[in-house]
Order: C-alpha cells, then sequence, then structure tokens
C-alpha cells in the first residue's frame, strides 16, 4: 500500500524557459510545462492528499548534463525512498527491509513515478478537455497563473494547476471528479528551492540496504524464456471498445517477482489522461478479486476473461477502468 501510495505521490514540475512572453494560453502554459518537466534543479517538501489522508514526503531532483536523478523520502512512516533514474525506478522499503528495482527500458514519461498525475500533453486535448485560465492566486507568495483542464465527457478526470508566474513551476495541483470544491488528491509544495546544482549525494540513499531482500521486476524469467515465445504461448490481447480518444501507447510483457510466466502490460492514454491494464496468467483462485477498487485517487476494475486476470487502473472515473477492462480480448498468435 505504501509503495502505490508513493507511487500516485506525484511531483509536479517545469522550469523557467527564456523568452516565453507572460501572456500565454493555457496549452502554451502546458506546453511549456510538458517541454521543461525535466530540466530544473530543484529539492523540496510537498504534502500529498487525497480525502481523509495526508501524506509528506521531501524530493530532490538534480540534473547534470544528461543526467536526470530524483529520490523522494516519505517523511511519515517508516521513510520509504524512491531514486528514479533513465535506467531504473528503486523503491526502498525499510519497514520490510526489501528493495524492488523496476527497469525503466523502453518506458514512456508517465513512467515517472513523480510525475504521473501531471497533464503531460501527448496530442491534441479540444475534443476532450476544455482549457481554462482562471483569476491568479498567489502560492508559498508568489503569484501564481491558474489553469483549470475540465473533461469534455464522463470517462476523464479535469485538473487544477497552480504555475508560478515567473518559473513556470507548478506550485499546487488538483485533480478533480465530479465535486469540483472537494479534490480527489491534491500536491501541494510546503516549501522549494531551486539551487544551480542539487548534491550528488542528495540522490542516494543514507540507509544500509546490504542485508536487504532485492526483487528485480521486468527481468526475464529464471528460465530466460523468449519474449516471442510467450507472445505464442499467450497470444495478443487487444480492447475493442475504447473510450473515445483512448489509444494503445505501450505494450510489452514484464516478469514479477521472478515467476516463470509474464503478465501483458497495456497502457492507453488520450493525450493526458492514462490507464494501465494487466494480462495475469495463473492467477489463483483466492487472488482473483474481481470488480472495482479504489486506490488513493486512481480506480481499478478486474476481471477474469479466458482464464486470466485482467485489471484496468488510472487516475480516471470508475466507468472508464470497466469499460477498458471488459473489452479486453485474446486474439490468436500468428
Amino acid at each position: 500500500m505504501l509503495r502505490q501510495r508513493l507511487l500516485q505521490a506525484c511531483l509536479l514540475i517545469a522550469a523557467c524557459v527564456p523568452g516565453w512572453a507572460q501572456a500565454q494560453s493555457p496549452e502554451e502554459w502546458l506546453g511549456r510545462m510538458g517541454e521543461a518537466v525535466e530540466y530544473l534543479n530543484y529539492e523540496g517538501t510537498f504534502v500529498y492528499m487525497t480525502p481523509g489522508n495526508a501524506e509528506t514526503f521531501k524530493v530532490y531532483h538534480r540534473v547534470d548534463g544528461d543526467e536526470v536523478t530524483e529520490r523522494i523520502v516519505a517523511l511519515d512512516g517508516a521513510g520509504a525512498e524512491i531514486i528514479r533514474n533513465a535506467r531504473e525506478l528503486i523503491c526502498i522499503f525499510p519497514g520490510r527491509q526489501s528493495v524492488v528495482v523496476e527497469s525503466r527500458s523502453g518506458k514512456g514519461v508517465k513512467g515517472n513515478p513523480l510525475q504521473s498525475g501531471l497533464p503531460l500533453i501527448s496530442g491534441d486535448l479540444n475534443d476532450y478537455y476544455e482549457l481554462v485560465m482562471q483569476q491568479a492566486d498567489r502560492v508559498l507568495g508568489r503569484a501564481a497563473e491558474v489553469i483549470a483542464v475540465r473533461p469534455r465527457d464522463g470517462y476523464r478526470y479535469g485538473y487544477r494547476l497552480w504555475l508560478d508566474r515567473e518559473t513556470g513551476m507548478p506550485l499546487k495541483s488538483q485533480l478533480i471528479g465530479d465535486d469540483v470544491e472537494m479534490p480527489l488528491e491534491e500536491i501541494r509544495f510546503t516549501a522549494i528551492e531551486l539551487p544551480a546544482l542539487v548534491a550528488s549525494a542528495a540522490v542516494q540513499t543514507q540507509l544500509d540496504t546490504s542485508g536487504y531482500s532485492w526483487v528485480r521486476q521486468n527481468d526475464q524469467s529464471p528460465s530466460h524464456e523468449n519474449p516471442q515465445d510467450s507472445v505464442s504461448k499467450m497470444g495478443r490481447w487487444v480492447a475493442e471498445a475504447l473510450p473515445a480518444g483512448f489509444m494503445l501507447e505501450m505494450e510489452e510483457f514484464e516478469y514479477i517477482d521472478q515467476t516463470v510466466a509474464p503478465r501483458i502490460h497495456h497502457v492507453y492514454t488520450d493525450g493526458l489522461a492514462t490507464v494501465s491494464v494487466f494480462v495475469d496468467p495463473g492467477v489463483a483462485a483466492s487472488e482473483q478479486a474481481e470488480g472495482l477498487a479504489m486506490m488513493g485517487s486512481a480506480n481499478a476494475y478486474s476481471l477474469m476473461k479466458d482464464g486470466m486476470l485482467v485489471t484496468a487502473m488510472g487516475e480516471v472515473p470508475p466507468l472508464t477502468v470497466e469499460k477498458i477492462a471488459a473489452s479486453m480480448a485474446p486474439v490468436a498468435a500468428e
């Protein structure tokens, strides 16, 4: 649960890009965020809030040439940590004395756990969202432009973003459902610094993990099965009836906890919202938890199909994950 919360605890970041005029459209502001999201050195504290829950995190983001490294430390509980670079995502759990390492090769930007809630645009949103500049505000004593991203149908959530007028940095973000007065999720900086360079030691764990158990995900199975063999055995799966605007962004096989059989992982996006679909083989009857579940601000829907457990999950309304999961169907391998 803590790892899931950490992965959901997204930090919204952007950098100052010379030459941008102060008067910009919402699309330009969001485009500016997307272009600059990785290229700022900063360290700070932010609070991740969902109804009835609040968690505090310390974050360090270091850019040194082409190398980008992030470290997040949970200031509550046992002090779990996440460290991300271009190659891998490392989750450290001191309470369980365990480390989970996930390869990031081939992952898109949404694989970054700190940006999972950031509205990074990968297409034209006008058919599915309305973008509106709202009344300016102040956050942390800084003037902020406020942008509303409003869905045009019931398959998506909206956003409100408070962007630092001087630098373009999102100082606060809200994920908006049906109740605009009660956000599903809010991330707010309580302190932030933007040094010229963050020290390399700040993005390295200070914990002694030599005695911890290590699990490497997305590696090949112990039998070193060729991914093409997996396709031949399991066949491909497709979504036959996606909500309007959603398209397949990624398809891959993943090995979890050194299991022999991989699971299928699809990612669908409308250019803003993202839904992951997992197709798991060999799921025990006791683990076949079908139906709707909510994890923080994310919804998940699971059902059994052809002996496989299909789960769709994302920060979208329940209707969306249910429709996508139900539409998944196997396609015989050629």
